[in-house]
């Protein structure tokens, strides 16, 4: 039968938007499986419909200005793009990718062709460009600039919406009609978009890695056919999913399921160095499959009887994640023990001259910077004569080595934050215990409520209800006085703040309850309940009145959901 008719490669049938359904598989297509451990492949095998859910952080963001943010320190916003766009972590995010999917012969029942038909199975990876044409360049930098400027402006406005009191009353009865207009323009400039395509002023085009013949390593963008017959591209195999016969539950069974591992970097690179995959381009997987020629016989050799290629549709567009994308970071803890120092000082005196050495470092000669320092601490060469010193060898514990590497963090990371006004770096450090406190009666009274995260309205409908509010002796009656007082909290002496970081934060929130209030919890966030066994006693006791926020850190396994099996249906 399957000689008879033609092929569909489409995706596996425990995907279909109906599982198993034959109607439901003639429109699906390749998909990705995503995975947290390094076996995925033996897992795959073992369960293929056993992979990790997909959740918003697996989608691209980007950043839009986003004005008067509630509860924020940027002005910026980092949402889901529009249209939606998958996002493939790396390798050293801990998240492992396959493309999969199915093969079936296109007569009724859609039956599964039999792997023994198949000479041949792989899959390329290419990518989505766009071509302007030179006269429309400055038509589609201006659509672009309008539709950007006016998403800013919603934002700003929505950010506004947000607040609650006299603004948030204020926008519902002043702004909504210039919102609209906002809106309206958005859309005009995406209707223009549409026309330029139409008029193939803006046309997508595909475009194949075509290795070099000087080097594995080396090759090109090109641009190919969508299906071609002979495959000129870089080839990634795809693998049977072959399951004992004896296991008849498997999701594989008398089924023909196809594999492959999908890259998310590599040594390739174009002759003027430039990876061949990066962060900013989109991407998608054209998976194919070669039908046997039976007058042939089957070799290892690609096209070896010249056999008809079948295309799928290609998978979902996706990019790839930055290599320092915070979602992807924070899935693989890396901990970095610090010496301690009283067992550090002890070993150092019992052991022989040189045995702590264990980095070598060797100066060539010509090549010491040798220094030394005079009495007001200014460094000056330690010969003059000899600029570059002579050679030499200098030995280094790694323990050392270490403990300098954490010192001059500690130091500059002050002076970066406040140098540059980068406030948001505050927010990607805690340490247990936290550097920062407040009492119990300030973070009570900045507990949110509602989905609107609104410290300053939540304040407010406190001040209103209870007409005062009593903070560590402090007599509360309006929200600029809580301001202050949380201000009065950025300026004792008591916590590990940098006194110019300090004023820094006050200068530029000063006046922000929510951006303000959002950084003293998080930095007073107490997570000494989930310190390591051993270290845990060793902690400081803290102060009940200042220990007010307690936090528990996130779980890895959090963002660990599988999918749920599905059986076939019986037809």
């Amino acid at each position: 039968m399957t000689s008879q008719h033609s092929w569909m490669l489409v995706g596996p049938w425990y995907r279909w938007l109906q599982p198993g359904i034959p109607a439901a598989g003639r429109f699906s297509r390749p998909i990705f499986q995503k995975y947290a451990a390094s076996d995925f492949v033996s897992r795959f095998l073992e369960e293929p419909q056993r992979s990790l859910i997909y959740r918003d952080e697996d989608f691209v963001h980007e950043v839009r200005a986003n004005g008067a943010s509630v509860y924020s320190l940027s002005k910026k916003s980092y949402v889901k793009a529009q249209p939606e766009l998958r996002k493939l972590f790396l390798d050293v995010h801990s998240r492992f990718y396959l493309v999969a999917c199915e093969l079936h012969c296109d007569a009724p029942g859609f039956p599964s062709v039999k792997r023994e038909a198949v000479c041949e199975a792989g899959f390329v990876i290419r990518r989505r460009i766009v071509r302007v044409a030179p006269e429309a360049r400055q038509e589609l930098a201006e659509v672009q600039r309008q539709i950007a400027a006016a998403r800013a402006r919603i934002a700003k406005l929505r950010g506004a919406s947000s607040f609650g009191g006299r603004l948030g009353r204020s926008f519902n009865g002043v702004c909504q009609d210039k919102l609209a207009k906002l809106q309206e323009e958005v859309k005009a400039g995406q209707r223009r978009l549409k026309e330029l395509r139409r008029a193939e002023q803006i046309r997508y085009a595909l475009e194949g890695w075509v290795p070099s013949q000087k080097s594995a390593d080396l090759g090109a963008w090109r641009a190919i056919e969508t299906e071609p017959q002979i495959v000129t591209e870089a080839i990634l195999p795809l693998y049977p999913l072959i399951p004992a016969e004896s296991d008849t539950h498997h999701s594989a069974h008398k089924r023909s399921i196809w594999f492959g591992v999908v890259p998310t970097s590599g040594a390739a690179t174009d002759e003027g160095g430039q990876p061949r995959f990066d962060e900013r381009s989109v991407y998608q997987v054209h998976c194919f499959v070669r039908r046997h020629n039976p007058a042939c016989p089957k070799t290892s050799a690609r096209s070896d009887c010249k056999g008809e290629l079948v295309w799928s549709t290609p998978t979902e567009r996706y990019q790839l994640a930055a290599h320092f994308d915070l979602e992807g970071t924070s899935n693989r803890t890396v901990t970095v023990q610090l010496p301690d120092l009283n067992a550090l000082e002890a070993q150092a005196d019992s052991l022989r001259p040189g045995q702590a050495a264990g980095v070598r470092m060797v100066s060539p000669p010509g090549s010491s910077l040798d220094f030394k320092v005079d009495g007001d601490n200014t460094p000056t060469l330690a010969d003059p004569k000899r600029p570059r010193g002579g050679a030499s060898i200098c030995f280094f514990a790694i323990p050392l080595i270490t403990i300098v590497a954490m010192f001059v963090l500690q130091l500059f990371l002050p002076i970066v934050v406040s140098l540059f006004q980068l406030w948001f770096l505050l927010l990607l450090k805690f340490c247990i215990p936290p550097a920062f406190s407040i009492d119990a009666g300030l973070a009570a009274a900045m507990e949110l409520e509602g989905p609107e995260l609104d410290i300053e309205a939540s304040v407010q409908a406190k001040i209103d209800a209870q007409g005062v509010l009593n903070i560590g002796g402090h007599t509360i009656s309006s929200v600029e006085e809580f301001k202050e007082l949380l201000k009065s909290k950025f300026d004792e002496k008591g916590d590990h703040l940098h006194p110019e970081v300090r004023q820094g934060l006050i200068d530029a929130f000063g006046d922000d309850l929510n951006a303000l209030g959002k950084l003293a919890l998080d930095m007073a966030t107490d997570f000494s309940a989930d310190a390591p066994p051993g270290l845990r006693e060793a902690l400081e006791e803290p102060d009940p009145a200042t220990a007010a926020v307690k936090g528990r850190l996130p779980s890895v396994t959090d963002k660990l959901v599988y999918y749920q099996r599905v059986e076939p249906p019986n037809l």
